[in-house]
């Protein structure tokens, strides 16, 4: 009895391990390896991990996955074209550890069950377009559900559907392509109150990528700002 006993908690320990690793766990890193693209420490290896999907259908496949709280580490792509989960799915994938041009993913998926469909989506941590200029800074929030606040538009990228932002710490990109088709960019100095999305690395550098119409809420201008019902009422005196 005791040896049944003391083999049924070694393989309740097994079972259980085979999915304590976190997302936080397969990113973290202070390596810059030999190509500096900040290689998981999993590299290579399979493991289980488990998310709420935040964005999917990046360019056509493969999506995101994230902790319930968005922060630095927490979040991961997921390359795979054959599975296609909604927004706020929380998931248990198997996978391997691997990079895509410099960003890090689990591919080649083994295993995948749906645990939960309607899950809330974490709140996008907030950063700033310095980070997101200085490579040191933003490999912590690839693949992280991240959002800039009072940005405007400092110019346009002519190879990409993307344009340039600044908060006044930096100026750093955001695609518009990533989650949908080409969408056309601002005009320089247009303010936004909010930016949300992905942090990715593509291209050889780290943007933004919105995935929902929400996402982009530009600032009122100051005018309609300052403007009351009271001001409006005085004319018709």
């Amino acid at each position: 009895m005791i040896r049944m006993t003391v083999l049924s908690g070694v393989l309740l320990l097994l079972c259980a391990g085979a999915w304590a690793l976190t997302i936080h766990d397969v990113q973290y890193t202070s390596s810059r390896g030999v190509d500096n693209s900040y290689p998981s420490p999993y590299l290579g290896k399979t493991v289980t991990l488990e998310g709420v999907v935040t964005a999917a259908n990046y360019r056509g496949g493969g999506f995101f996955l994230s902790e319930s709280v968005s922060g630095a580490w927490r979040g991961i792509y997921v390359s795979s074209a054959d599975y296609l989960p909604a927004s706020g799915t929380y998931l248990r994938l198997t996978g391997k550890v691997g990079e895509v041009f410099g960003m890090t993913c689990l591919q080649d998926i083994q295993k995948y069950l749906v645990l939960d469909r309607n899950r809330a989506l974490p709140k996008p941590v907030i950063i700033s377009s310095g980070q997101l200029e200085s490579p040191l800074e933003a490999e912590a929030y690839e693949g992280v559900y991240a959002r800039l606040i009072n940005t405007s538009a400092s110019g346009s990228k002519a190879s990409t559907a993307g344009f340039t932002v600044n908060d006044g710490s930096g100026r750093c990109s955001v695609n518009l392509d990533g989650f949908s088709a080409r969408k056309a960019t601002p005009p320089v100095g247009t303010q936004y109150a909010q930016i949300a999305g992905i942090v990715v690395f593509s291209r050889g550098e780290y943007s933004l990528n919105p995935f929902a119409p929400s996402d982009l809420q530009t600032q009122q201008p100051v005018s309609t700002q300052n403007r009351s019902w009271g001001k409006i009422k005085s004319i018709y005196k």
